[in-house]
């Protein structure tokens, strides 16, 4: 089952891009490919390697441009965006500076990687122009550094764009703050207050006055909070006020969405490979495919994580990216959350888990499905009624009864679409996913045989589950598991932090948080699984936004990274040769041009 987006609306090139039923996972890449005809944004890789694929991106009006790998995006992170490809940097038929000085040095060969170079130098020349303090070289590194040229072109091409920033006119700084909407409420009210420079004319850019504080403006609640008639949901809801109730269910949603996550990281890591690469996976299943091997369930179990979270935004809310605590709520969570190898057991709860109700009812009628049934329970023993799907059934039903009492506080439409094809995603999808691994007919599996235990093809590896947190008072010891499993905890410590940072800023870290999942942690946890461990996945702590307001996360978020490239130079000789040191340059680079 492919997913739809929704109403998803860009520009490319400064043309509005209102884009329905395209498949979720198509990306970017493709879609300016193959539906606009945008053909100079080559695919080389796609995997975000060779950068062939790079466009410009500003993540709303205003903000700095950025670069992009295209084959990395989906589809569903470009809302708001304004993409530029290599086509439209150019100002008609006049070059822009970056694509003469490519010409003028010679720097292209064979021309395949020239795109990716000019546009990401394009992005290095815009960022240069906005900030000139900044030292040339610097930028252009870490905007163009990471292109590849097979042709081994680099000294010219950097050699263009240098001479490009030098030879730009002097520009002056924008404004730090302002107002550019005619007409707009907002404008309106900042003036009412007398928060606004004088202007001349009607509809101008308003600057804010330099003694503007947000003290002076009331910011009146979108809901009243006030006790409310308990709704009909069929269940009893803590609260009485829909909105709140329905800020309590999505809290919970997003900490079984995060449990599940890491459950099924932890089982795709412990299979063998390469015997069942294709039942652990690789990276995500790719565009027009289905999650059929488990690392592309949890990679979609991220992607739930993303509605939940971002369904909370849009109510106000902060994001939630907590995972079950203890004590353990049985009215929540379906099952208590455990880190184990994949074996029949823990396949059987996640059978359960992700299954439609009906599905897995004792009175099943077919003969076949029964079968299925009586082994499931023969191994679950007495069932539980809180499937993950009746949960977001409740959210769906909180919904209409907050969307019946403030109808134009979200856009309802969109964010019930979203959870509904979050839940039919999970109870079809994952559900036969799972079921044809507990029968043993996945097409990786040789037959259910292969469960029983002492087979010489047993599918995981046996994984115990140490942590990666040292004593109180002590170093990280100086061997390869301690060093193994501190990265490794690093490593997914970052991915939350970029996860809580992407729901916060409209997806942009989104694809980084992703890179560090499906890369170094990847390659930590296949290194850990020879010798008989998992990867600890210890929480942090603290939480993964502790900073006192998002440019203070953003910076905590950097130095997270930045612990794992210390980490990463004192422990380089028990790296796996898998494990790439890229992906946290990489990641500190994008964090850089934001702050």
């Amino acid at each position: 089952m492919l997913r739809k987006t929704s109403d998803v609306s860009f520009t490319v090139n400064g043309t509005s891009q209102i884009v329905k039923d395209v498949p979720e996972d198509m990306h970017l890449g493709h879609y300016l490919r193959e539906v606009l005809g945008k053909t100079g944004t080559r695919i080389g890789c796609s995997i975000g390697e060779c950068r062939a694929c790079t466009v410009m991106v500003r993540h709303g009006p205003g903000e700095p441009p950025v670069t992009k790998q295209s084959c990395m995006i989906a589809m569903r992170h470009v809302n708001d965006w304004e993409v530029t490809t290599i086509e439209g940097i150019a100002n008609g038929t006049n070059l822009h500076p970056v694509q003469q000085a490519i010409l003028d040095e010679g720097a292209m060969q064979c021309g395949y990687c020239a795109a990716g170079f000019a546009v990401a130098g394009v992005v290095a020349y815009e960022q240069m122009a906005a900030l000139p303090q900044q030292d040339p070289e610097t930028v252009i590194e870490a905007v163009a550094g990471h292109n590849l040229c097979r042709c081994t072109g680099y000294a010219r091409y950097r050699k263009a764009i240098r001479r490009a920033i030098d030879e730009r006119a002097p520009a002056h700084a924008p404004a730090n703050f302002s107002l550019k909407m005619k007409d707009d409420p907002l404008t309106e009210r900042f003036d009412m207050l007398g928060l606004l420079e004088p202007t001349v004319e009607k509809g101008a850019v308003h600057n804010l006055r330099a003694d503007f504080s947000l003290d002076a403006i009331e910011i009146p609640l979108a809901v009243s909070l006030a006790a409310s008639p308990t709704p009909a949901q069929g269940y009893v809801p803590l609260f009485a006020n829909p909105l709140i109730e329905l800020i309590r269910l999505l809290r919970d949603a997003a900490e079984i969405e995060h449990s599940l996550l890491v459950q099924y990281l932890y089982a795709a890591f412990s299979v063998k490979c390469p015997e069942y690469l294709s039942l652990a996976g690789w990276a995500s299943h790719r565009y027009g495919g289905r999650p059929l091997h488990i690392l592309g369930v949890a990679i979609e179990e991220m992607t739930h994580l993303d509605v939940v979270n971002g369904l909370l935004v849009e109510l106000g809310a902060g994001p939630h990216l907590g995972r079950q605590q203890f004590p353990y709520e049985q009215d929540i969570y379906p099952f208590a959350f455990a880190l184990e190898a994949l074996s029949l057991e823990t396949v059987a709860k996640y059978v359960y888990v992700e299954a439609p109700a009906d599905s897995i009812s004792p009175e099943q009628q077919d003969s076949a499905d029964q079968k299925f049934v009586d082994q499931l329970y023969g191994i679950l023993g007495t069932a539980r009624p809180n499937q993950v799907g009746s949960l977001y059934r409740k959210i769906e039903a909180v919904i209409a009864e907050l969307r019946s009492r403030e109808p134009d506080l979200i856009d309802f439409d969109l964010w019930l679409k979203r959870l509904e094809e979050v839940r039919i995603e999970g109870e079809a999808e994952h559900f036969e996913l799972f079921k044809s691994i507990f029968l043993g007919t996945h097409s990786a599996l040789p037959g259910p045989e292969v469960w029983t235990t002492g087979h010489p093809h047993f599918p995981s590896h046996e994984l115990r589950v140490e942590t990666g947190l040292p004593p109180a008072g002590e170093d990280v010891k100086d061997e390869l598991l301690p060093a193994l499993r501190h990265i490794g905890n690093l490593n997914y410590w970052a991915v939350c932090m970029l996860l809580d940072q992407s729901y916060r800023r409209r997806g942009r870290y989104h694809n980084a948080s992703r890179r560090h999942m499906t890369g170094p942690l990847r390659s930590i946890a296949s290194a850990l699984a020879l010798h008989g461990e998992g990867v600890p996945f210890d929480a942090l702590p603290q939480g993964y936004s502790f900073g006192l307001d998002d440019s203070q996360n953003l910076a905590l978020t950097l130095t997270m990274v930045r612990e794992i490239t210390q980490a990463e130079i004192r422990f380089s000789r028990f790296l796996p040769p898998d494990y790439s040191t890229r992906c946290a340059l990489e990641t500190v680079e994008e964090i850089l041009v934001t702050l």
